[in-house]
């Protein structure tokens, strides 16, 4: 069957998993239209569907190794990574399997099978009926905006194709597939509640709907829209930041007052594979497909707010990790580290971990932040959720956009300093005035950048950040190497030095990296599709 046809048979997958009571549901391999509409739990069964069409850990972790923050240890393992290490080092091509991930049809038939027959079931519960067409339009609208942040024009489809023939229809301009997003997201938040209960946790919420739309404003240009819309969810009393950062990716932070959207991940129905893509060797037997790059760890401030850390009169050659931005630890492990297990992490002797070794550090680092620290015998079996959209990149989206729009207000200020406080860290003003920062509009533009990058570390999104900010030539331009231990690490015994090595060379070096090609095999199933003018 040809990818981008939006076919019936490419949604009655047979092997569906269910990651909490709302998922529930036989398979729909046997459904059609005259058997299937017949009764309330029949919508509700397909609606719930669209919750495994969101991104999952495994999936969307893998863009953090298509950015400066991690390298993707191999390409050949892209059905997983999704080819993250030619994406990240900008040698995909539009031959270049797995491109066609984020290229999802089937999903969004999916969603209209479900808006074209909604109303044939007799006797639903109205206000039943509304929230499941307003969930089912927050799903249509990721998927868009995904689409339209990584491809550009793509068709904009609303209605169900009866043939593959009717399928084929050229792109449509990435302002007007926006535009159906932005009406999906408003016509689907007033019919959504604002928290859920019970069975139900997880299911989007009004906020959710809102907060998406505040991102897609932000990732667009819309700056006075963004804010708005930011302002919206800070306004509402809903959410607030989970206490400690460390834990809010774990287990404990599950359905937090900071989650907004997330893929559940439950252990013994749908773990997640991050114990395995970031694991340590010598933890969990982690293949460690995935390694921070010293670019993001020399990018944490000192706990004191120096930026570079090195400024910090308190920094030692020999203990460079220590003294940091409390999210540094939180995050990432490096060598002296004390691991879940309790153990050292040692990746310059230890041969389980050693740079460079099989199933080992490339870099000398490894997420720590997404490691479920349970059952550490067990590689493939994390339990923590995939936090999709959180309401610190709420507070994030809403400093950026009022920046762009109004300056460094006090209520931008105040918006960073929430994060900031929960972290451990100085204020924006302390901050400011330690290093002799002027607080105006484009020293805070670079700030906020830092924090986004710091705050969200290892989520997947500074890939989409680097791209809307058209940063690409400087950022994933150029070698990346391993850590620097040339000076030799007090905390690690025996040979406690280490080289800087390079790993590759990165080449986003032409413009048209900003966006992707749409998949050859993708182009050649269609007539009227058109490849992207600078992939010709």
């Amino acid at each position: 069957m040809k990818p981008r046809y939006i076919l019936l048979s490419a949604l009655l997958s047979t092997g569906l998993f269910s990651c909490s009571k709302f998922l529930d549901r036989p398979p729909l391999d046997e459904y059609s239209d005259a058997t299937y509409w017949t009764t309330e739990q029949d919508a509700v069964r397909f609606a719930s569907r669209i919750y495994e069409f969101m991104p999952s850990a495994d999936f969307f972790i893998c863009y953090e190794g298509m950015s400066d923050n991690a390298l993707s240890k191999t390409a050949s393992w892209g059905n997983t990574l999704r080819n993250a290490q030619l994406i990240g080092n900008s040698t995909f091509v539009a031959t270049t399997g797995n491109l066609g991930d984020e290229w999802r049809y089937d999903q969004i038939r999916h969603c209209l099978e479900f808006l074209a027959n909604v109303d044939k079931v007799p006797d639903i519960n109205q206000d039943l009926k509304k929230r499941l067409i307003a969930e089912v339009k927050v799903c249509l609208a990721y998927r868009y905006y995904m689409m339209t942040t990584l491809f550009g024009d793509v068709p904009l489809v609303t209605k169900v194709f009866s043939t593959p023939a009717a399928s084929d229809v050229p792109q449509d301009k990435k302002a007007v597939v926006l535009a159906q997003v932005l009406q999906w997201l408003d016509e689907a938040a007033p019919d959504l509640p604002a928290t859920y209960s019970g069975d139900d946790k997880g299911r989007f919420t009004t906020g959710a709907a809102t907060a998406l739309k505040a991102r897609v404003l932000l990732y667009n240009g819309d700056n006075a829209g963004a804010a708005k819309a930011a302002q919206v969810v800070m306004s509402s009393g809903t959410y607030s930041l989970y206490p400690d950062y460390y834990y809010l990716f774990q287990q404990e932070g599950d359905y937090s007052s900071e989650s907004i959207m997330s893929y559940i991940h439950v252990k013994e129905i749908k773990a997640n594979g991050l114990r395995d893509i970031t694991g340590v060797n010598s933890v969990s037997g982690g293949t460690l497909y995935l390694n921070p790059l010293p670019s993001l760890v020399d990018d944490y401030e000192s706990a004191a707010g120096y930026y570079p850390y090195t400024n910090d009169p308190a920094y030692d050659v020999h203990a460079p990790w220590k003294g940091r931005d409390p999210r540094l630890a939180a995050t990432v492990y490096y060598p002296g580290s004390t691991l879940a297990n309790g153990k050292m992490y040692d990746p310059l002797n230890n041969n389980l971990d050693k740079i460079g070794g099989d199933k080992a550090t490339y870099s000398g680092y490894a997420f720590k932040k997404m490691f479920d620290k349970t059952e550490l015998e067990v590689r493939d079996n994390g339990g923590n959720d995939w936090h999709i959209l959180r309401y610190a990149e709420v507070l994030l989206t809403f400093a950026e956009a009022e920046n762009e729009v109004a300056g460094p207000t006090a209520a931008v200020v105040d918006a960073i300093d929430q994060i900031r406080r929960r972290a451990g860290m100085p204020t924006v003003a302390a901050t400011f005035a330690l290093n002799g920062w002027a607080l105006d509009q484009a020293t805070m533009r670079t700030f906020i950048r830092h924090e986004r990058r710091i705050e969200l570390a290892g989520e997947g999104h500074r890939y989409f950040d680097i791209l809307r900010w058209k940063e690409g030539k400087t950022l994933l331009n150029g070698p990346v190497y391993t850590l620097d231990a040339s000076a030799g690490l007090s905390d690690i015994p025996g040979n406690n030095k280490f080289t800087k090595t390079k790993l590759e060379d990165r080449y986003f070096n032409n413009d048209k990296f900003y966006v992707w090609p749409v998949p050859q095999s993708i182009l050649d199933g269609s007539r009227q599709l058109q490849q992207q003018s600078a992939w010709k």
